[in-house]
């Protein structure tokens, strides 16, 4: 899972500026450096498969599942940004020539340059990924990991769950969620560890605040524990370290559950399921 932008910027770019990008209309190829025009209907070719990723030059966000994809295609060229915004800065410059990265995100480039970028009808990989909450490697680490197993449980079965879904994930425009209680007799406060560069599963408001699916997920899933929270943002890749050292508690960003970062810390049950997609030049 997982993430993209021209470096230096990342941090300042979002979404809605990279719809305020200027005209991609010149031809990629015209500039030194630049990467081979992508297939279009216009030149009678199109993207049939991911056969046609060998030997091109691929944007990703570093230390996502991703990133692990695009290194595996033959040929390919791969570029790691920190903020998935950066790669998509890539794609509409004609430094790339796609971006490999979770479908809801994919969608959300795509959403905010309508007349720039497009969604490929087939996946990066057939393997779907299982996004869960990892804490830290240790008895207590494995004891949170239950309660949030618990409170997991009953937000499904409350239809919370399902809330946050149509509001960030469907995107229904009547989709409300249920009023979220304050924790009386805290049994203390929980850090919060993830990265506000995957829409719609976290990011940040126009004044700077996380939000996103994850964010108030786990405000509700503290409430149901008993415990305040507060949400630390931070690059993706250095979230398992800072979880190691006990600068956080635990990290949910849309963070695949796999064998390697099992070696590294707790995971609760899975709650999404999802797949890599490719993002191309329209």
């Amino acid at each position: 899972m997982k993430k993209f932008f021209a470096l230096g910027m990342a941090a300042a770019l979002s979404l809605s500026l990279l719809a305020g990008c200027g005209s991609t209309s010149s031809t990629p190829s015209a500039n030194p450096g630049a990467a081979s025009p992508a297939p279009t209907e216009e030149t009678g070719n199109t993207w049939t498969s991911v056969e046609d990723l060998k030997g091109k030059k691929i944007a990703v966000q570093e230390g996502t599942t991703g990133n692990d994809i695009a290194k595996e295609i033959e040929g390919a060229e791969v570029s790691a940004f920190k903020a998935a915004t950066a790669c998509a800065m890539e794609l509409i410059n004609g430094r790339v020539d796609c971006i490999i990265i979770d479908t809801n995100p994919a969608q959300s480039l795509v959403n905010a340059n309508p007349d720039k970028l497009q969604l490929l009808d087939f996946p990066a990989s057939e393997e779907s990924e299982t996004y869960a909450i990892a804490t830290q490697k240790n008895e207590e680490g494995a004891a949170l990991a239950e309660e949030f197993n618990a409170a997991m449980e009953t937000l499904k079965e409350n239809g919370t769950f399902d809330a946050l879904v149509a509001k960030y994930i469907s995107k229904e425009e009547d989709a409300t969620l249920p009023e979220l209680a304050p924790v009386e007799n805290p049994k203390g406060t929980l850090v919060m560890g993830t990265n506000c560069e995957f829409e719609p599963f976290e990011y940040l408001t126009s004044d700077g605040q996380p939000t996103g699916f994850d964010v108030d997920y786990v405000k509700y899933l503290c409430a149901e524990m008993g415990y305040e929270v507060t949400v630390e943002n931070m690059d993706f890749d250095a979230l398992i370290p800072a979880l190691q050292s006990g600068r956080i508690d635990f990290i949910a960003a849309g963070l695949t559950k796999n064998p390697e970062r099992e070696e590294n810390a707790n995971f609760t049950n899975g709650y999404y399921e999802a797949v890599q997609s490719i993002v191309v030049a329209k």
